[in-house]
């Protein structure tokens, strides 16, 4: 937090200390606004941040954690005060986001990512739930981006590392299996198979 008095000087090393761009300006706990550290890069070290142009950017506490990512992303700034009636209650940083999608968002959990593409109209969650739930696995995390090709890439993330058979299914209904992470079991499968082959290459 940044008070009216202090120097860019002094702004610019709190940035550093704390490694983000921006910080809130604050008079008797009512937000002024953001300061940017591309605007007081700008200006003389010995200016004060009276003098500095700030940003109307915050969020109200009672919206939803989504909007909050949202808004981040599309401002592109890593710390979002939030303000009630115009008084600063605190921040959202990077690292409070990445703590709650660990933790609560079930990045964190233990088990296996998969990732695959889909055409979009063959999507169904339902069914991707379906061929999950078969192979006595939960799906702990879900996310879904969209090609140029207008096809789906769906990444979940599984409670177990034991995924031979999810992916052999995925396989069977025709899903493409572009990748997948943190399953030792496949992994030395696939190895091995690998290891024969190149064997056989060398015979």
């Amino acid at each position: 937090m940044l008070l009216p008095i202090d120097k860019v000087s002094s702004a610019l090393q709190l940035m550093d200390e704390y490694k983000v761009a921006h910080l809130p300006l604050v008079v008797e706990d009512m937000f002024q606004g953001l300061i940017k550290e591309e605007d007081l890069l700008e200006c003389e070290k010995d200016a004060v941040l009276a003098e500095i142009q700030t940003h109307p950017l915050s969020v109200d506490p009672n919206i939803h954690f989504y909007e909050v990512v949202a808004q981040m992303a599309q401002d592109k700034i890593d710390v979002l005060p939030v303000v009630i009636q115009g008084k600063y209650m605190g921040c959202i940083d990077r690292g409070s986001i990445l703590n709650f999608l660990a933790q609560e968002a079930g990045w964190g959990l233990e088990g296996s990512t998969i990732i695959l593409e889909i055409p979009a109209a063959n999507y169904s969650l339902s069914k991707i739930s379906m061929i999950v739930e078969e192979n006595g696995t939960k799906i702990t995390s879900f996310n879904m981006s969209h090609l140029e090709t207008g096809d789906l890439v769906v990444t979940i993330k599984v409670n177990t590392t034991n995924i031979a058979t999810i992916l052999a299914s995925f396989e069977r209904f025709d899903y493409r299996v572009l990748t997948f992470y943190n399953s030792p079991e496949v992994e030395d499968e696939i190895r091995n198979k690998f290891d024969a082959f190149m064997r056989y290459l060398e015979s």
